[in-house]
């Protein structure tokens, strides 16, 4: 097997690997889960115990609501952030893609030049 035909190969598992990951469920790119404690006049315990979380857009990027933060239920804070985590697996996965891609344009493009 020679290179182009490994890369394509490689190029074809990545895709298939993309598919699955985008068929787990709903993922977020770009924003991550913040947690905080309760500030301001709050009880001493509350300050402590009591978390708060939010979603942050990463630098220059909005949210949906076309804000930077949004705030999500503590209940669901553990389901916020495996979709933040499949969106990172997804987005390493379409960058892997991009680089091979690149790599068998490259290959393709000095092929006609190499004499045997």
């Amino acid at each position: 097997m020679d290179a182009c035909e490994y890369i394509t190969k490689e190029i074809e598992d990545l895709q298939q690997q993309l598919a699955e990951a985008k068929a787990q469920g709903d993922y977020l790119t770009g924003v991550r889960v913040e947690r905080t404690a309760a500030g301001g006049t709050a009880s001493h315990n509350a300050q402590s115990e009591c978390r708060y979380a939010r979603l942050r857009a990463g630098k220059g990027r909005l949210l949906d609501n076309r804000k930077k933060s949004k705030y999500i239920p503590v209940q669901e804070i553990d389901k916020y952030q495996a979709m933040c985590r499949r969106g990172k697996a997804i987005v390493k996965l379409e960058k892997t893609i991009q680089k091979r891609q690149k790599k068998l344009k490259w290959l393709l493009s000095i092929l006609p030049s190499v004499t045997y």
